[in-house]
């Protein structure tokens, strides 16, 4: 088992799983703004997954969903910064339990035959979430949802 420690998360992965914890590198900030570069506050990224993630995986997945094949899994953990604490949308506090009906290919950001996604939106504590989650294979989702609310289960956030 591998542990990964960052930012305030800490995930235990399962064996044969990889991922990362880390915040995008802020875009530099162009000469003359009226923005200073001490004012851009990014926020910690999770990727977790029984395939290699590619290097330049875009925050929710891109890159890496293109490839997947039916038996891989990926989850996404994007941390919203402070101001969407305590908004409608991250009112539920806690990580969601995952069922095979929260899986749909409508829920997808991009279209890819075969797979199913969802997306959750929670806090753990004052810390807003959104969780987006990719089946290699929507028909499978009864045998790999149990897996995913596994790896959720070794994910603690402070």
């Amino acid at each position: 088992m591998t542990t990964l420690d960052h930012y305030g998360i800490t995930a235990t992965l399962p064996s044969g799983w990889e991922g990362r914890i880390f915040k995008r590198v802020p875009d530099p900030v162009p000469v003359g703004s009226e923005v200073g570069a001490a004012n851009e506050r990014t926020n910690a990224i999770v990727h977790i997954a029984n395939f290699p993630l590619p290097a330049d995986v875009d925050d929710y997945g891109g890159k890496a969903v293109e490839a997947m094949t039916n038996v891989h899994l990926l989850v996404v953990l994007a941390e919203f910064g402070p101001a969407s604490a305590g908004t409608a949308l991250f009112a539920k506090q806690g990580f969601p339990k995952l069922t095979s009906d929260d899986f749909s290919p409508a829920t997808l950001q991009r279209g890819i035959d075969g797979q199913g996604a969802t997306q959750h939106f929670f806090s753990i504590g004052d810390r807003p979430f959104c969780l987006y989650v990719v089946l290699g294979s929507q028909s499978r989702r009864l045998r790999t949802v149990p897996v995913i609310n596994d790896v959720l289960a070794g994910i603690t956030i402070t």
